[in-house]
């Protein structure tokens, strides 16, 4: 038998009134015990004054009002509470008188117990305070709870004079102690200070307990989920216990039966008929990458033009020089200029011959300039389409072959029929119990992580974009350029301006220009013909300058023709009359080998330095940013080259790790379905005990890893003592095994999962919405006699129970280890008191030796007992049967023999002292139900569909 479905029947919690509340339990503050104190502490709780109320309760516990031992009140309770702790469950109401009168405590409840008010509103205040503080379990406690149960006790005794009407006093005693309602709804958050309305929520000043802290991230139409590491928040949350009856609907396979025609298949008589069936499971996986590259290109369009330009200027000089090899001038800068040609004459077309070259050579340098401005820059944008390519196939293949020969046979008719299972079910009440309602958020979240590897490659650095071109290059930025793509060998720019630096000196034989008061002229011509030198290439001459040594050059000064001229392409640099001109026209733009001519008159000697001050040549300058920018790019496409074969590598290697993850995620997610309803429930369980506890087991870390002197992993036992109270707690103040819950779709968590949380997939439609889940409903039942220490446990964040004595067999806080297992396996049913006399095929049982089913107050049959047991299961000898009644055995007068009713005859063997245990309740009838199958059945008269419970199979 399995269970079809599980809900709870829940009923809300109903507020007692003040008898029901004596009845209910013992408080430790009713209207007449109630200290100046605690009224004060009252007003701070209901105003929720947290701090306030924390540091007076705290003042309270170190001065000397409050009961560290039962010593501080008195010979008498030093007597008498002692003595009942040591008796534990074994006191009688008998015994109990002893103690209290041999303890004399009559004067403790004198005028108006005036004394007794003291110190039992002390021990309420101490043990109230303890509560709060979170200190009511520590270990150098005293038991305050079962002090305020024997003080309460005893004054119930004096006051009713030894009259105390129970028979069974254990169970007074086993009352739980009742702490006022307001400290219990204390805002968890902290010292909030709330309006005083019924409504408070409402007022608009109030503050949020709590930083909210988005779980998606968003921007401009792009959202991803929040990675960034929040601190965990420090609020906490006080669940409402509610009451519930839990229903269990639970079914058994009862037969399968044929159904509808699935289909029918002929074959005539002779007839062979073979049926191929061929299943193909393939899927491919393609993964494409595509790459944009940007190639720069500038491209001077007038490159063949300039080199010819360039040869023909040279070619016409070479012609002047050839030309004017036979002739010999005298002429200075503006004077006439004399030409002679050989045995006398002037020859007139060589001169003009002469002013034609130089006309000529003038006019295509300006054209060559010309062209280096107008030069042409040319951008190429070349997109390249690289495709990347990973395909991976899994298929799967299937064959089938059905062959019906019935060449030696009659027509044969076959007919496939569907089938149908048919289930019995019936509804079983496991009683009322308090239970949590809780709902959970991304139930899977956790589990998924926790699986989740990350691939450990790092992925290359895609370097960045080549933003830079040839004419952004400069002086100024060139050095950080060549620094961030990490250069070596590149030239600096070429500098603007650059001098061409020529040394002239003459030194005559006279040593005076003056002889009898009369100037002489001395030094007339020209100083060895012209001087060659060269302009650096990629610059053009502009102007130049002489640097004349004053002492060495004697000048006439009344004669005009005393002077010293330097002459280059026909433009003289002319020194006179001591001043200086420094060619005011400018120089042609030279370029190459050049040759400067001397003139001077009436020089006796000279020293001269002269400076041809040449400009860089704009084209010197784009090749200059051109050669930085090709290494640049030649270093970029280096650096691209080696990112796109990392990039492979690592897309490579990420994918078959991918690859590997993937199939190991389908086999987790693949599992047996019970696997998976563990693994749900134990995350459930997790969650849940997290939402209780406020805590995410941080501290639980008794094991250390490495502990000297070997560095084994070992216990720390104090800690261990600790969390294992802890753990023990919450193992059996909870029926796990009965939690029930229902998983709520994808977008109840955050949109920017709803896309990852769709895509998981399981063999198992349970488990697989477990994975996709936005949030998911709980509601998890509270054991039965741990009621008290929950409730304890979500107001004031310890565990009561923590001091005095631990629980033995038979109280109702003890939770033995077999029952634990019990439960683990499905086991829920409760062990009874007395023993069983059965008789096979005899529906009615015997049950000796327990009066559970009379009520010796009223003398009489125990009606709510009896009924409670009704329709109830009863297990016997491993197998489960329903009581219709129960009365008393006519043959046994001393009431602990009764005859117990089967819903049918005893199937076991006649046995006599039979241990018997009972589970839950049925509810309603039993009835059946069809579920259609994917099977299907082949018609044979001679054969049918199994029905249950199958007859008994004999090995041969």
């Amino acid at each position: 038998m399995q269970e079809l479905i599980r809900l709870f029947a829940k009923r809300s919690p109903v507020a007692l009134n003040q008898d029901n509340i004596n009845s209910f339990g013992i408080q430790t503050h009713p209207a007449n015990y109630q200290s100046d104190r605690f009224k004060s502490w009252l007003s701070f709780c209901k105003a929720n004054n947290v701090e306030r109320l924390r540091s007076e309760m705290l003042r309270f516990l170190q001065g000397n009002e409050s009961i560290k031992s039962i010593e501080e009140l008195g010979k008498e309770w030093s007597n008498i509470i002692p003595s009942f702790f040591a008796l534990g469950n074994q006191v009688t109401k008998e015994r109990s008188y002893q103690i209290i009168k041999q303890a004399n405590p009559d004067s403790l409840f004198t005028d108006g117990k005036t004394l007794f008010t003291k110190q039992f509103t002390a021990v309420a205040d101490t043990l109230l305070s303890l509560a709060c503080l979170k200190s009511l379990s520590h270990k150098d406690n005293i038991d305050y709870q079962s002090v305020i149960k024997v003080m309460a006790y005893t004054e119930k005794c004096i006051d009713l004079k030894f009259q105390f009407p129970a028979k069974n006093i254990v169970r007074y005693l086993d009352k739980p102690v009742l702490l006022p309602s307001c400290f219990d709804k204390i805002d968890p958050c902290g010292d909030i200070k709330l309006p005083d309305t019924r409504f408070h929520y409402l007022e608009p000043n109030r503050q949020h307990e709590d930083e909210h802290i988005k779980g998606c991230i968003s921007g401009n139409c792009t959202c991803h989920e929040n990675d960034d590491c929040v601190k965990q928040s420090k609020c906490c949350a006080k669940p409402r216990i509610d009451l519930v009856d839990l229903m269990v609907v639970k079914t058994y396979t009862k037969c399968y039966r044929a159904g509808d025609i699935s289909y029918i298949k002929n074959v005539l008589e002779g007839e062979v008929l073979s049926t191929k069936h061929r299943e193909l499971n393939r899927t491919e996986e393609l993964t494409e990458s595509e790459t944009d590259i940007k190639q720069f290109e500038e491209r001077y369009l007038q490159a063949e033009d300039k080199s010819s330009l360039h040869t023909e200027m040279e070619d016409v000089l070479k012609t002047d020089k050839g030309m004017d090899a036979g002739l010999t001038t005298n002429s200075s800068f503006g004077a006439e200029v004399k030409v002679f040609k050989f045995g006398g004459g002037t020859n007139s077309t060589t001169n003009l011959h002469s002013n034609q070259s130089k006309t000529i050579t003038n006019k295509e340098v300006r054209d060559y300039s010309k062209d280096i401005i107008d030069r042409a820059t040319k951008q190429l944008e070349q997109k390249v389409r690289k495709l990347s390519s990973f395909k991976r196939i899994h298929e799967t293949e299937e064959k089938n072959k059905h062959v019906f020969d019935n060449s030696k046979g009659e027509n044969i008719n076959g007919q496939y029929l569907f089938v149908n299972k048919v289930s019995r079910a019936q509804v079983y009440n496991y009683g009322r119990a308090a239970a949590l309602d809780l709902v959970l958020p991304e139930p899977a979240a956790l589990y998924k992580r926790l699986f989740e590897n990350k691939f450990p490659g790092i992925e290359p650095k895609k370097p960045d974009e080549l933003k830079v071109q040839a004419k952004d290059i400069n002086s100024e930025n060139y050095k950080n350029l060549i620094t961030q793509y990490g250069l070596s060998d590149v030239d600096a720019p070429p500098e603007e301006y650059i001098n061409v630096t020529l040394t002239f000196s003459k030194d005559t034989a006279v040593d005076d220009y003056k002889k009898n008061g009369s100037w002489q002229s001395l030094g007339t011509g020209t100083d060895n013909g012209p001087r060659e030198f060269s302009i650096p290439d990629g610059y053009v001459s502009e102007s130049m300058q002489a640097n004349l040594d004053g002492t060495s050059v004697q000048l006439s000064l009344h004669n005009s023709n005393c002077y010293i001229s330097f002459t280059l392409a026909g433009v003289p640099l002319q020194y006179g009359s001591s001043v200086t001109t420094i060619n005011p026209n400018g120089l042609p733009p030279l370029e190459g080998t050049q040759s400067m001519s001397v003139f001077y008159s009436e020089v006796k000697n000279y020293s001269v330095q002269v400076t041809v001050r040449c400009k860089r040549k704009e084209e010197t300058y784009v090749n200059w940013q051109v050669s930085v920018f090709t290494k640049i790019k030649e270093e970029w496409d280096k650096a691209m080259a080696e990112y796109q074969k990392a990039f492979a590598q690592y897309s490579e290697a990420k994918n078959a790790f991918d690859a590997k993850e993937a199939e190991a995620k389908r086999e987790r997610y693949n599992k047996n379905p019970f696997i998976n309803r563990e693994t749900e429930k134990a995350e459930l369980k997790r969650m849940v005990i997290s939402y209780i506890s406020c805590q995410f087991f941080d501290q639980f870390d008794a094991m250390k890893n490495r502990v000297e002197p070997c560095g084994h992993p070992q216990m720390n036992i104090r800690e261990a003592e600790q969390q294992g109270m802890f753990v023990q707690f919450f193992e059996q103040a909870f029926d796990w095994n009965l939690m029930t819950y229902i998983f709520y779709p994808y977008f109840w968590q955050n949109k920017c999962n709803w896309g990852k949380s769709l895509k998981e997939e399981a063999g198992d439609l349970i488990f697989e919405k477990f994975l996709q889940a936005g949030s998911c409903h709980v509601l998890i039942p509270i054991r039965n006699a741990f009621y008290d220490y929950v409730q304890h446990f979500i107001n004031f964040g310890e565990i009561w129970g923590g001091v005095g004595t631990m629980p033995l067999p038979g109280d109702p806080h003890y939770v033995s280890l077999a029952q634990e297992i019990k439960e683990q396996n499905a086991n829920f049913n409760a062990e009874r008191s007395g023993r069983i006399d059965v008789v096979n095929g005899d529906p009615v049982i015997t049950l000796n030796g327990t009066d559970e089913y009379w009520d010796f107050t009223l003398n009489n049959i125990s009606q709510p007992n009896i009924d409670a047991d009704l329709d109830r299961e009863i297990l016997l000898n491993y197998i489960t049967y329903r009581i219709v009644s129960i009365a008393p055995n006519p043959a046994v007068t001393t009431h602990d023999s009764w005859l117990i009713t089967l819903d049918r005859p005893y199937e076991g063997i006649t046995d006599t002292g039979l241990m018997w245990s009972t589970g839950a309740v049925y509810v309603g009838t039993p009835w059946e139900f069809i579920t259609p199958t994917n099977l299907v059945f082949l018609r044979d008269k001679s054969k049918c569909l199994p029905c249950y419970p199958l007859k008994e199979c004999k090995e041969l």
